[in-house]
């Protein structure tokens, strides 16, 4: 099951770069509407502040849960872009004794 707290994520970006609005944009399969397979997250800031990207990756990375992802972080004006691309653990093959090189 895929979780990305939210809620979480706002808090770290108001308690640490003074964040007061957020907007989430995401994109949705036709064929399974519930999860999600990226979203874009876009937080305000205060400019005076300097963004310590390693810092705010490992703290982001602790509000996603259950899927495999990768984060990126945009800096553009006075605004925090987050992408969250997330996808499903691939599945193994699993072959028989006859299938195997010995």
């Amino acid at each position: 099951m895929r979780k990305v707290d939210i809620t979480g994520i706002h808090r770290i970006l108001t308690r640490y770069y003074g964040s007061r609005h957020m907007t989430m944009e995401t994109n949705v399969e036709d064929k399974n509407f519930i999860n999600p397979y990226s979203m874009k997250l876009i937080f305000d800031y205060d400019p005076t502040i300097e963004i310590d990207y390693i810092i705010l990756l490992r703290k982001l990375r602790r509000y996603i849960f259950g899927v495999h992802f990768n984060l990126n972080i945009i800096q553009e004006e006075n605004k925090i872009q987050v992408y969250v691309i997330m996808y499903d653990k691939p599945m193994y093959k699993d072959y028989d004794f006859e299938f195997s090189s010995n």
